[in-house]
């Protein structure tokens, strides 16, 4: 039975999510002048992750008819019958309500409310929304990019130029991540009948969007750069892995077969923690 809860939480993309969150929050310490502590950085990883890893598991419950006409999704607890669908429920809303309380106690408000909206906009908009409109995907982005906030009002308030930024550059990222999984899945996601761009408009309409949403990241990558936040090092290796990323998503939408979309999806993966991560390595102001 562990398994079978391990398998409904969803631990895979959990690392990446963290990652994010903790980038922020250093990045809040930094700003604030704050010593690192590692006590607030777990409890914020642990209250984070059950909430995230709950979001998982209530997104599986309001797509349990859907996944078990997709195979790659037939394997899940709920719709290989390994367990029901109200215990998946009740597990789910349990753990989302445990990260929320302890975050609201242990942290804050602020940071408890941007994870309620993360996961709460991923499940309760999102999810519905993928069998209806072709815009669901943009609505599905907005998760994540609450994540810098959670990590910033983790240590202060307000609004900070760079959060937003951050939370921006994660917002256009999730576009063509989710396309090109379309893409990759085509058949299964229309067979559980999904409403996404590719599946409406066509497959023309969303390769064309994949390319605009990462020619946006040219400009944007040059803010920490413009604003004295990262120097010269880090504008080398952001215009490096900016530029990689057109080639991927070019190739990508040129070739538009499975071994072009797996590189262009394997390589966005990197393309953010690589970006955020140089631009802590060479800040101008610490």
């Amino acid at each position: 039975m562990f398994k079978v809860y391990i398998q409904l939480f969803r631990l895979k993309p959990i690392p990446m999510i963290m990652l994010m969150v903790v980038f922020a929050h250093l990045y809040a310490l930094n700003e604030t002048g704050l010593s690192f502590q590692w006590i607030p950085l777990l409890v914020l990883v642990l209250t984070t992750g059950l909430a995230n890893a709950a979001t998982f598991a209530l997104n599986q419950y309001y797509e349990r008819h859907g996944d078990a006409k997709m195979e790659r999704t037939q394997s899940r607890p709920i719709p290989a019958g390994q367990i029901s669908p109200r215990k998946a429920l009740v597990a789910g809303l349990v753990v989302f309500a445990l990260g929320l309380a302890l975050q609201y106690v242990l942290i804050n408000p602020m940071t408890a409310l941007a994870t309620f909206l993360c996961g709460g906009l991923y499940v309760w908009t999102y999810t519905p929304l993928k069998s209806r409109y072709t815009t669901s995907t943009l609505f599905g982005s907005l998760p994540g990019a609450l994540l810098p906030f959670i990590g910033w009002y983790s240590v202060t308030q307000g609004v900070d130029l760079m959060i937003l930024w951050m939370s921006l550059m994660i917002f256009l990222w999730q576009i063509p991540h989710t396309f090109v999984i379309c893409h990759r899945y085509k058949d299964q996601y229309q067979a559980a009948g999904g409403k996404q761009l590719p599946f409406v408009a066509g497959e023309d309409a969303s390769f064309r969007q994949s390319v605009w949403y990462t020619l946006i990241n040219v400009p944007l990558i040059f803010v920490p750069f413009m604003f004295r936040i990262s120097g010269g090092v880090y504008l080398i290796i952001a215009t490096i892995v900016t530029l990689g990323a057109l080639v991927m998503v070019s190739r990508f939408y040129n070739r538009r077969e499975g071994n072009s979309a797996r590189q262009f999806f394997r390589y966005m993966l990197m393309y953010l923690p690589v970006l955020f991560v140089s631009m802590a390595l060479d800040r101008v102001n610490p």
